[in-house]
Formats: structure tokens, C-alpha cells, sequence
């Protein structure tokens, strides 16, 4: 079988790179020397991370070359371009269904012919960036309208999950963490500070975070995500990512464990129409946690949030009762309140019963369980009310859980369970009569 002569090189060339990167990785990095140059040592441990980026980006491209090579999916020649034609024909790039895989392939070849240029694409790399410029490699699909597409990518969710470069200028900082180096380094920080698109923003912190730590350009990669969520850019001719720019912004307050944009952040939780940003709210839980407890009690009695989402809300702030005595007093006015109805009542329950707001831990700690015991027996309910009889089974359910006795917990998590649906549908048939009684109000009995 004849071979295009480049794609061997290619081949062949990071054959030899892999094996250098082999020799260089493969032995242990030389011990810290207590009593040398800091800047020395950290200078060391960004090249050691560097090379096993490298490595690994190398010996993928080697497997998936072979397979090209042993399935007899020839590559076209280049024909040695240089970087600025290389670039030119990436511009030119446009997928559909019929000549997908064969543009997938040359794709893939450009890419790595730019990164056989190792440090001397850079310079030019860094420059097609900063012209703001980009191509988005997607399968465009015959005859569908500008209506059915926005249609098809309306469910579209923020990832940074790719097969392959979504766009080119992905595709480009991709090669840059493959060229590696102090150069290739400061192109993709330099992008942090320019771009005003939140998905390159988040793709970008997460390269430098595969390639140099957690940590590194934390103070950059917030100060632009911050930047764009106060103050966003409309992206022109922006697509998908764009679309879903601020859920790409806090992903990189998620990656970051960034708490500070709290504050902030509460003034965009209610929109005009009373419904909580989802976005915002998940922030909220897995990074702001009980710190974030505040904005959301405030949310919750602005009066301003839908009662569509009540639940969302009352379930996220109980996950801290026992806890905090913020989150014991909501959910004392949830549960007396006739205002609050019974969907956000068992939502609040649910959460109260099952997490403790740290998902590291599942499960409820002994003595929350056992504070969260002393809240709901501080709650009297006339004989009649059934929400009375509700949290009588509530507190037996926790005081199994507290004995570890399961079969009597499950028992009576099931029965309370029965009785709050049967709650939760007579509501239902009042509202749609029109006729909704209101509970008798609870005593609220002070702690001793």
C-alpha cells in the first residue's frame, strides 16, 4: 500500500516525539531542594506537569494517525504549508453530511501540521486570536433553515466535553497547550483578559488547569468571568456557546471554588418574570453552600419569586436546618405557613431528612438529625390537623434514623409519605374548585 509521504512524517515525527517525551517523563522528576530558588523550583514542576501534557497529547495523536494509516483513510498533502496558510484553508473549513468524516480528517491533519511548528506557530497563533475571529466546525445540514437550526440547538447544555475542536479557535488553543512552553503559556492567559466570550473563557481555564494545576491563573480567569457577568458582551453572529455564555461563566466560579461573586450574584437571581435562575441557583448550592444561605432566604421572602419555584428554593435552604438558625427558622414559617403550599412543604422535608448541604458526606450527621429532631418537636398542631400527624411521623422517621433502626425509619418514612401526598392532593382538588381551606395555624413552641 502506497502512503502520503507528509502524513509518514508526521507519523514518524511524533513516533520520535513520544519517545523523547518517554525518556523525559519516564524518569522521576529531580527531588525539591529545600534551601533552593523558589522560582527555580516552581519552574520545574510547570515543566515537569508540561512534558506529561505533552506526552499524553502525543501518544493520543500517534493512535489516532495509525488508525487513519492502517484503515487506508489517506490524508491530502499539505504540501509543507506554512502557519498563515494553514490558518487561511482552517478559515475556509466548512462541514456538512456529506463530506464530514473526510474534513474531519483533514481537520485533524491541519491541526497537528500546526503543531509540528512547535514555538514558531505561536507568535502567529496569538495573532489570528487577537483579530477576534472564528469558524465553527459543525455539520451544517442541507436545506435547514436559520429557524430549524436555532430550533435544533435551543436544548443545547454548556460543555467542555469535545471529540473534536467545536470552532477554530478552540481547535487553536488546544494546539497551543500541545506546543507548550512560556509563549504558548502567556497566549492562552492573554486570551483570558481579551475575549468576551464566556465559553472561550472556561475552555481556556480548564487547558491551563489540565496543564499547569487548580490554581493557576485563578486571580485572571475570575477577574474576566466576573467581569462578563456584570457586564456582558453580545457576542455578533455568536452560536450555541454564546447562548449559554453565562452558564460557561460560572462554570469557571465552579472550577475555581469561587465565593466571592455571592453578593453579586443576588442580584440577578430573581428575573422580572418571578422565576430563579437555575444557573445561579446551582452556583449557590455547590459552591456558595451555607454561605450563600442568606441570598437565598432573602429570595424566598421578597414576595417577588414565582410559586413555581418556591420548592426549588425552600429545598436548598433546608439542607441547612439543624445547622444554621437562618435556615431553622424558614423552615418553621414553610411548614406553618398557609402561604407556602404543600409541594414546597414536602420539597423542604425532603431536603431536610436526606442532606446536610455537603455532598462529600451523604447522608445526615447524628447530631443534625438529632437538631432537626428538636426543631419539628417544637411545632404543635391541633389533634385534627393532618399536617400535625405529618410531623409527628416526620420526627419517628428521625429518630430511627438517629438509633440506625432502618426498618422502623423506612416505615415511617413511607406512611408519612402516604399521608403527605394525600395532603398535597386534596390541595390540588381545592385549588381547582376554588375553595382552599385554609390549615389552622401551629403553636410555635420556644426552645428550652
Amino acid at each position: 500500500m502506497r502512503h502520503d509521504s507528509k502524513f509518514t512524517g508526521i507519523l514518524a515525527s511524533l513516533v520520535l516525539g513520544a519517545l523523547m517525551f518517554f525518556v523525559g517523563c519516564g524518569q522521576a522528576p529531580p527531588a525539591a531542594d529545600p534551601g533552593a530558588d523558589p522560582a527555580r523550583a516552581e519552574a520545574l514542576r510547570k515543566e515537569a506537569v508540561s512534558l506529561k501534557a505533552k506526552l499524553a497529547n502525543a501518544q493520543s495523536r500517534l493512535d489516532s494517525l495509525r488508525e487513519q494509516l492502517e484503515s487506508g483513510d489517506l490524508l491530502p498533502a499539505t504540501g509543507g504549508l506554512s502557519v498563515p496558510e494553514i490558518l487561511d484553508e482552517l478559515m475556509e473549513i466548512k462541514l456538512d453530511s456529506k463530506n464530514r468524516r473526510r474534513v474531519q480528517r483533514r481537520l485533524g491533519y491541519l491541526f497537528e501540521s500546526l503543531a509540528l511548528q512547535g514555538d514558531a506557530a505561536v507568535p502567529l497563533i496569538r495573532e489570528f486570536l487577537n483579530r477576534m475571529e472564528d469558524v465553527d466546525f459543525e455539520v451544517q445540514r442541507e436545506d435547514e433553515s436559520d429557524e430549524e437550526r436555532k430550533r435544533r440547538y435551543s436544548r443545547f447544555r454548556a460543555t467542555l466535553n469535545f471529540s473534536q475542536p467545536p470552532t477554530l479557535r478552540i481547535g487553536l488553543i488546544d494546539m497551543l497547550a500541545e506546543i507548550g512552553g512560556d509563549h504558548a503559556e502567556a497566549t492562552i492567559a492573554e486570551l483570558l483578559s481579551t475575549t468576551g466570550r464566556g465559553f472561550e473563557i472556561a475552555y481556556a481555564a480548564k487547558i491551563i488547569q489540565g496543564w499547569l494545576g487548580k490554581d493557576a491563573y485563578r486571580t485572571e480567569a475570575l477577574a474576566a468571568a466576573h467581569e462578563l457577568l456584570l457586564e456582558p458582551v453580545e457576542a455578533v453572529g455568536g452560536n450555541q456557546f454564546d447562548r449559554v455564555s453565562k452558564n460557561y461563566l460560572f462554570m469557571v466560579l465552579d472550577m475555581y471554588d469561587d465565593q466571592t461573586f455571592i453578593q453579586s450574584a443576588q442580584g440577578m437571581f430573581i428575573n422580572d418574570d418571578g422565576r430563579i435562575d437555575r444557573t445561579i441557583l446551582d452556583y449557590y448550592e455547590d459552591v456558595g453552600k451555607v454561605r450563600a444561605l442568606d441570598a437565598m432566604v432573602q429570595a424566598f421572602r421578597s414576595g417577588r419569586v414565582h410559586e413555581d419555584d418556591m420548592d426549588n428554593l425552600a429545598e436548598a435552604a433546608s439542607r441547612y436546618a439543624g445547622i444554621n438558625p437562618q435556615a431553622d427558622q424558614l423552615f418553621r414559617d414553610i411548614m406553618t405557613g398557609d402561604q407556602y403550599n404543600m409541594e414546597t412543604k414536602l420539597d423542604a422535608i425532603r431536603s431536610f431528612t436526606q442532606s446536610d448541604g455537603d455532598a462529600s458526606t451523604p447522608g445526615v450527621p447524628r447530631h443534625v438529625l438529632q437538631a432537626r429532631l428538636n426543631l419539628v418537636n417544637t411545632l404543635q398542631y391541633d389533634e385534627s390537623d393532618l399536617m400535625g400527624k405529618g410531623m409527628q411521623l416526620l420526627a419517628l422517621q428521625l429518630e430511627a434514623q438517629i438509633s440506625g433502626e432502618r426498618q422502623d425509619e423506612r416505615k415511617m418514612r413511607e406512611t408519612a409519605s402516604r399521608l403527605f401526598r394525600d395532603m398535597q392532593k386534596r390541595e390540588s382538588e381545592e385549588r381547582r374548585s376554588g375553595q382552599r381551606t385554609p390549615s389552622r395555624q401551629p403553636t410555635i413552641v420556644p426552645a428550652p
